[in-house]
């Protein structure tokens, strides 16, 4: 290859990994908008846990439950009309008040609470979160809920909104059967089932989140007998709403023309991520008769779900530490092959830095929240990606120095490694795809990131072995270029 050509290769990688890197990085204001509006960097949009932006809980008490906080409120007050009967109506528990009618059977009342935090568990267990807690609080008679923010660093650093965790809440704690009514108003409605002994779980086979080129959907699949129960029902209302216990279900009506356009027997309702998610959930839990017993409502009785935001475990500025502690590792990894190798270092500087921009690229697109384990596991990744390379590297330097030429060195360095790193790269596989697959939260999420890791190191290998070939094919002195010194007789 011509000293033109190398030159233009390696000008359009350095100028593709610049462009890349300004974009993964560098946020700008968009024009015409005064400012108003920013092009977020990649790094700003990636999901990170509850060590670098915080996590959120909430209090969920069960009817005839409250906190002591909201039983001192009325009582303390001589003026409130309730005192009296909130002094009759409950007695202490602990840090919360107890209706007395629910402590005729007090530890069956309790059985019940735990039995909704194991269904609770469940429940906010496939909402894919790098980490969360459902706990029994005050002795048994509350549940706290604890999630990571999932915040952005955009998101953390505008303090961003806990809409979406509390919308997931409040879903995902709803209790009761699932109805389908001919009415979106809970009160004056009725089933749309020809028989009351019909039940709406009976009706679907399934119901699962489903997602395509970014867009997520509910799918809703029915039993023959149960779409045949519901079409005519649906057809005489116009519509129908689904129901869990008394709460309506938003936005996820049969109609005429959904029912009209089902697909082996299966419906499809848009949605967006966390909403498709907190859906799907909540209904395929119903079905499968996983409901709650109690109905919860937060720190005071009748009171919207109310969260508390906590700070991150690293303080305030642990996003900005984990960025500057993974930019000086990666700085380091740059920095050993010039060391070692000497102008060879360019190429391993374009294959550390095509790695880091690689997995930054896919962890904000499959939005894979980073957390403590899952920044060490990228630099794992890493030196995965160096170790392939400096094996390769001292395996051509042994070939060398048996007197072969350098094109002749590396045509035997890499047929001599090539078994060996595919076989480490093939266990590193299946070791990430089995820890992506079968487990839940941090550890499904490493696994995802070291799964995308491995496959990068591997491409690079190859890559490593082509931008060898651009660099040194021009020059006269490959062993120079290298770093390469012979100590036997050199061929050319």
């Amino acid at each position: 290859m011509s000293k033109v050509k190398s030159a233009v290769i390696t000008t359009l990688f350095v100028i593709a990994i610049v462009v890349l890197a300004l974009f993964s990085t560098v946020s700008w204001p968009v024009a015409g908008t005064d400012g108003t509006d920013t092009l977020n960097s990649f790094v700003g949009n990636i999901h990170l846990g509850s060590d670098f932006t915080g996590s959120a809980y909430v209090m969920l008490y069960p009817e005839g439950v409250i906190s002591a906080a909201d039983y001192d409120i009325v009582v303390k007050d001589s003026a409130n009309a309730d005192k009296d009967k909130y002094e009759k109506k409950y007695s202490s528990r602990g840090g919360v008040y107890v209706a007395n009618e629910k402590l005729e059977d007090e530890e069956g009342f309790k059985a019940s609470i735990k039995k909704d935090a194991d269904i609770l568990n469940g429940r906010f267990g496939r909402k894919e979160y790098s980490s969360y807690s459902v706990a029994l609080e005050d002795g048994g008679f509350a549940i706290k809920v604890t999630v990571p923010t999932n915040y952005t660093y955009v998101d953390y650093k505008n303090e961003g909104s806990l809409t979406e965790i509390s919308n997931t809440v409040s879903y995902l704690m709803l209790n009761g059967e699932l109805t389908i009514r001919n009415s979106s108003t809970y009160e004056g409605s009725k089933s749309v089932l020809p028989s009351v002994n019909d039940k709406a779980a009976d009706c679907f086979k399934d119901i699962n989140l489903y997602s395509m080129a970014g867009n997520y959907f509910v799918r809703m699949i029915f039993t023959k007998e149960g779409l045949e129960k519901i079409k005519p029902s649906v057809t005489e209302e116009a519509s129908a709403y689904l129901f869990v216990g008394e709460t309506y279900l938003t936005g996820f009506d049969l109609t005429n023309d959904a029912l009209g356009n089902i697909t082996n027997n299966t419906l499809t309702l848009n949605a967006g991520k966390s909403a498709a998610q907190d859906y799907s959930i909540l209904l395929n839990t119903v079905i499968n008769g996983k409901t709650l017993t109690n109905s919860y409502n937060s720190a005071a009785e009748n009171s919207a779900t109310s969260i508390v935001a906590v700070t991150p475990a690293f303080g305030e500025h642990a996003p900005i530490y984990l960025f500057v502690t993974l930019l000086l590792v990666l700085a380091v990894a740059v920095a050993l092959p010039f060391i070692k190798y000497k102008k060879l270092g360019y190429v391993c500087a374009m294959v550390t830095l095509i790695y880091a921009l690689s997995l930054v690229c896919a962890v904000m697109l499959i939005e894979i929240q980073i957390t403590v384990a899952g920044a060490l596991t990228a630099v794992l990744g890493l030196g995965l990606l160096l170790f392939t390379n400096f094996y390769v590297f001292e395996a051509i330097r042994k070939e060398s120095l048996l007197g072969r030429t350098m094109q002749a060195s590396i045509k035997a360095g890499y047929k001599r490694t090539l078994w060996t790193v595919l076989d480490l790269h093939l266990v590193m596989l299946a070791i990430s795809l089995l820890l992506a697959l079968v487990c839940v939260g941090e550890a499904a999420a490493c696994g995802f990131i070291f799964f995308i890791a491995t496959i990068a190191s591997y491409v690079l290998y190859w890559f490593t072995r082509f931008m060898w070939y651009v660099l040194s094919s021009p020059v006269k002195d490959k062993f120079k270029v290298c770093g390469i010194k012979r100590e036997a007789y050199d061929e050319d």
